[in-house]
């Protein structure tokens, strides 16, 4: 079946419940799946190498290593996936994770586990993610209608986002009852899971259409990029997102187990600050899905994006576990509210043939920018300064471009 006699069969169709979607179930239950694996893996690895290794400013090196190819391989990822069935992808990228995963249990198990074999493995999972994500984001708009579309990306991420609640939770217990070996051995069960759920027999999606002249990637790119800059949703949506990873997101990440190893703390208390921050983006996830809001989106992301900075700022002066944790929950709440229906607005005026490009430079704005924050802040605790400084800093800069950002982007404020 091809894509346009998929559109065609979806509109003739009567509405259904989501829960009635074969394909979007089983896309659903893998990326549940999957991100349950990953969030024991990053918490597991980070405090392996903050408490094991006693090496917290390499943490940022590792975590650059992951971004770094993916910025680099995000847009082919999404060029490809525009040309090949989406399914496919998501079935080999998460089946090479595995992999991965059973390759560090080894290195763990015979002690080879080090700063250099880490971040050759993070190397590795940032490449397979760049193909991962926008094969992910761009599969959604295809198998639900798109009077469905804003909560299909909620409950999707909402419930990824749950993942990474429980998660860090079961690593944390895991990491106090047993060794690596058993968060690492369980996370690679999670990613094979994953792998299963999505085999293309199983989803069924469309294989895309042969395009006139088979264009170049280099061709495909410039299509995006140009589509992309010539729409003011397209691109305040992208900048907006930017904002928010590159000042927010990417120092709260690497500030987690800085702070709770400067507070003296467990791998149990960075587990409930990581839960705080997932808690805080699924409550909104789950409100957006009860809501499907439809009316002054544009508002609500701006406004959002401001509030979301005012929470960080506060975050970076407390030094108390219990408000951290609030907080944390507070901006990622907010933080949702920017994500979920910027998606959602640029999916729903994204032609299908470009969806692949269009969603890995949103996947790329909402990650890829993630390294610069990893390796300044790096760079800055290393040099020894606090790490609320620093936070302080990247809150205040991240509130004036939003600002700006809101100022000069009157059209987005009006959309619906």
């Amino acid at each position: 079946m091809t894509e346009t006699e998929t559109e065609t069969s979806l509109t003739n169709t009567p509405p259904a419940s989501l829960m009635r979607n074969r394909s979007f179930m089983l896309v659903w239950m893998s990326g549940l799946a999957i991100m349950l694996g990953f969030s024991m893996f990053f918490l597991s690895v980070s405090w392996f190498i903050v408490d094991v290794l006693n090496r917290p400013a390499v943490l940022g090196a590792v975590l650059m290593s992951v971004s770094i190819p993916r910025v680099i391989m995000m847009i082919y990822g999404g060029i490809l996936a525009d040309k090949i069935r989406k399914s496919l992808i998501m079935f080999v990228t998460n089946f090479l994770q595995g992999l991965v995963m059973v390759t560090m249990i080894i290195l763990f198990f015979n002690d080879w586990l080090h700063v250099g074999s880490l971040i050759v493995i993070a190397l590795v999972f940032g490449f397979l993610d760049a193909f991962f994500f926008p094969a992910v984001s761009s599969m959604i708009p295809i198998i639900v209608r798109d009077e469905q579309l804003q909560r299909a990306n909620s409950l999707f991420q909402g419930s990824t986002e749950m993942m990474f609640i429980i998660g860090p939770l079961v690593a944390g217990v895991l990491l106090t009852i047993g060794d690596f070996t058993l968060t690492f051995s369980a996370a690679a069960i999670l990613i094979f899971s994953s792998t299963v759920l999505v085999f293309p027999a199983f989803i069924q999606d469309p294989k895309p259409e042969k395009r006139e002249g088979s264009p170049s990637a280099l061709e495909d790119l410039k299509e995006g990029l140009t589509y992309v800059r010539q729409s003011h949703v397209h691109r305040t949506g992208t900048i907006a997102i930017v904002i928010i990873n590159l000042f927010m997101i990417g120092p709260l990440i690497i500030s987690f187990p800085i702070l709770v190893d400067s507070l003296g703390g467990s791998p149990f208390e960075l587990s409930l600050l990581e839960a705080g921050l997932s808690a805080g983006t699924f409550l909104a996830s789950v409100l957006l899905v009860i809501w499907n809001l439809k009316r002054k989106r544009g508002r609500l992301v701006f406004g959002s994006l401001l509030l979301s900075f005012a929470f960080f700022i506060v975050f970076s002066q407390v030094t108390a576990l219990p408000p951290l944790v609030l907080l944390a929950g507070l901006t990622g709440f907010m933080a949702m509210f920017v994500y979920l229906p910027t998606v959602t607005l640029v999916q729903e005026r994204t032609d299908k043939n470009k969806l692949g490009r269009v969603m890995s430079i949103i996947t790329l704005a909402a990650s890829g920018f993630e390294p610069l924050a990893f390796g300044l802040i790096s760079f800055l605790v290393a040099a020894e300064l606090p790490i609320q400084t620093i936070l302080m800093i990247a809150g205040s800069t991240g509130l004036l471009f939003s600002g700006a950002l809101v100022y000069f982007s009157s059209s987005f404020r009006r959309l619906d």
